[in-house]
């Protein structure tokens, strides 16, 4: 008798990879003593802290662009969004571990559409991203659990694509 596989999310490797390189680098940035003293400063100084996360967040992901530019090294979309998320979870951690308030689910939906929201406009007003690139990764954001379930709550179609890593 055969037994019946499970579809499983097939991820190209290079994808993947890039991710976790990407989520590695970061989580190394965000842990160093200042920069994590920074991170938690701006979060508590910020009157909402979704918005102190989400901002947190891009700075963290500015300063990955930033060296990966300066090393000859482009960072995909996809492992640009799918590693934001899991950094995003990263900083959400030390915040809440300073005495951050707790966030809820849907808050932590809100601070992932807020750095998306704010990198892609941030992207498009300085030229670097063009109209095609801004389709696809708001295409490719919707398909992460955070997209998926920001569209549920304003009553958009979900995406049904697979996404690359785990939910936070």
């Amino acid at each position: 008798m055969e037994t019946k596989k499970e579809p499983t999310s097939k991820v190209d490797p290079k994808i993947q990879e890039e991710t976790d390189v990407f989520v590695a680098n970061g989580v190394q940035i965000i842990h160093q003593p200042n920069v994590s003293d920074n991170l938690i400063k701006q979060i508590q100084s910020s009157k909402d802290p979704i918005e102190g996360i989400a901002n947190a967040t891009l700075s963290i992901v500015e300063r990955l662009e930033e060296s990966s530019a300066q090393n000859g090294v482009q960072i995909s979309d996809t492992a640009k969004i799918h590693g934001s998320n899991q950094l995003l979870g990263e900083i959400i951690k030390i915040a809440e571990l300073a005495g951050v308030p707790k966030l809820n689910d849907e808050q932590k939906y809100q601070a992932f559409s807020l750095a998306v929201s704010r990198y892609i406009d941030k992207s498009v007003k300085s030229g670097k991203m063009p109209k095609e690139q801004l389709a696809q990764m708001g295409k490719e954001a919707g398909a992460t659990p955070e997209g998926q379930k920001i569209s549920q709550q304003m009553g958009q179609p979900q995406m049904n694509q697979q996404p690359i890593m785990g939910g936070q």
